[in-house]
């Protein structure tokens, strides 16, 4: 009985189990059935109401979906994986495939006035922003970042540019405040210059190649295009791909410098 009572009493506790399969990662699904029921909502409300463009009503419901207590759960819980899915690579897909229904002969329609302009734009923007900047007292590399996503295309540019920034702390801060800028900047253009293409009195093309000039982020640039019209969204898409060709030579520059 002692015997037994020893071993019963000191039975050692079984040791974990090794070498088993790892855990899951959170599967992609119902972000990208979100996204998908989403864009059926977009496209309703578009069928409805036809003064509203389906991109627009989208960014709207996205906003909504992103901070009512409801729904803000799931947006940045099970369904973040799937949505960070369809909001960048397949985004981008979409912008490859209409980039795709534009041959060399509207890029060499735009003519060289258009070409001289982008360069411009791109270069008062890039300069003037740093220097306002440094005026305004930004610290670190925020000068140079957000002029980067405002001169060229957004957050992609910026992340660009801060991996070739080296020796520099807080970097991620600075990154992390440049990106929230520019895409605030960007989705309010998406709201104010559609409004303001009566006033100014714009045609189509001449609508789409300021919002191709002057939008940041290539989606944002769409999203705000397509309110006038597939023409100004074809004019649009061709001055901002230019702007982000720009990309490159500035990140050497960067280096260089």
């Amino acid at each position: 009985m002692a015997l037994l009572g020893d071993r019963a009493g000191t039975r050692e506790p079984s040791a974990p189990a090794t070498g088993g399969t790892p855990p899951r990662a959170p599967s992609r699904l119902p972000g990208l059935a979100m996204a998908a029921l989403g864009v059926a909502v977009a496209s309703g409300v578009h069928l409805l109401v036809p003064a509203v463009p389906m991109l627009t009503a989208a960014v709207v419901l996205g906003i909504f979906a992103a901070h009512l207590p409801g729904l803000r759960g799931l947006v940045r819980g099970p369904g973040r994986r799937g949505l960070t899915l369809a909001g960048k690579r397949l985004m981008r897909l979409g912008i490859v495939l209409l980039g795709l229904k534009l041959g060399l002969r509207d890029v060499l329609g735009l003519g060289w006035a258009t070409v001289a302009m982008v360069a411009v734009v791109v270069t008062a923007t890039f300069f003037g922003t740093v220097w306002l900047g440094r005026r305004l007292g930004l610290r670190g590399d925020q000068p140079l970042l957000i002029a980067t996503g405002y001169s060229i295309c957004g957050a992609s540019a910026i992340g660009a540019v801060s991996e070739v920034r080296d020796g520099y702390e807080g970097d991620e801060e600075d990154t992390a405040t440049s990106v929230a800028l520019v895409t605030l900047c960007g989705t309010l253009a998406i709201a104010v210059l559609p409004l303001l293409q009566g006033p100014l009195g714009l045609d189509a093309t001449q609508f789409g190649r300021w919002v191709g000039a002057g939008v940041h982020d290539v989606g944002q640039v769409v999203a705000t295009a397509q309110t006038a019209g597939p023409d100004a969204l074809g004019q649009a898409v061709l001055v901002k791909l230019m702007r982000v060709m720009l990309l490159a030579p500035l990140v050497a520059a960067v280096v260089v410098a």
